[in-house]
């Protein structure tokens, strides 16, 4: 698994199943950690953003949160034209949970705090995805 904002170097996978159309895709992963400093208003980050067609796009992730403030509300939020385009899908998490996924179809991930009176600890955690897009002739 890397960490601290590293990424690992492209792999190349081929599909030749009898179902579909084979097809090369390259794959990347990245990971990082999540240390966000809460405040009594709701805080809104943005965590992920692709920059190739989320259409041709398959992401599977992890999203880990190891530590927030108590009562705090943490969403996950899966959105498709940027941070402030559309949400396709929306999950909740709380402190001490994961959430694994794999989606095709955004191309942004947000972290959205909910408003509390509780400021300490700071919310904290890991955000691992591995991108796979075909591989272009």
């Amino acid at each position: 698994m890397c960490r601290g904002g590293s990424s690992r170097s492209p792999m190349v996978a081929e599909s030749n199943f009898s179902c579909c159309t084979p097809a090369t895709f390259v794959q990347d992963q990245v990971c990082f950690n999540i240390n966000i400093t809460p405040v009594a208003t709701e805080i809104t980050t943005n965590l992920y953003r692709l920059n190739v067609n989320p259409l041709s796009l398959f992401v599977s992730g992890t999203l880990l949160i190891g530590a927030a403030p108590a009562g705090r509300t943490l969403t996950v939020n899966f959105l498709l034209g940027g941070p402030t385009g559309t949400i396709i899908e929306t999950d909740t998490i709380t402190a001490g949970t994961a959430l694994a996924f794999t989606k095709t179809g955004f191309d942004t991930i947000q972290l959205v705090v909910g408003a509390g009176a509780a400021v300490t600890p700071n919310i904290t955690g890991e955000l691992c995805v591995t991108p796979r897009y075909p591989l272009s002739a």
